[in-house]
């Protein structure tokens, strides 16, 4: 009973950590999206840009840059 116990409290805790990584990461992007918007917009170009399209600058560049770098040094050396 009590190692059942205890697999479940750390799959909570388990729960927990990655919805609060989730929440941090989507912080994270929604910050980084309202600065593009901002940043844009403050080089007075031909339109004024949304949020949502600050949010998409965001996305591309993560998933152009950070993406494939996070997989590149995660994967295991073969050799």
């Amino acid at each position: 009973m009590y190692e059942r116990m205890k697999a479940f409290l750390h799959h909570c805790i388990s729960v927990v950590v990655a919805l609060l990584i989730a929440a941090a990461v989507f912080m994270y992007a929604g910050i980084s999206g309202l600065m593009m918007t901002r940043i844009v917009n403050n080089l007075r170009l031909d339109t004024y840009i949304t949020f949502d399209t600050g949010m998409g600058i965001i996305m591309l560049i993560f998933l152009l840059g950070w993406a494939p770098l996070w997989v590149m040094f995660s994967s295991p050396r073969r050799r």
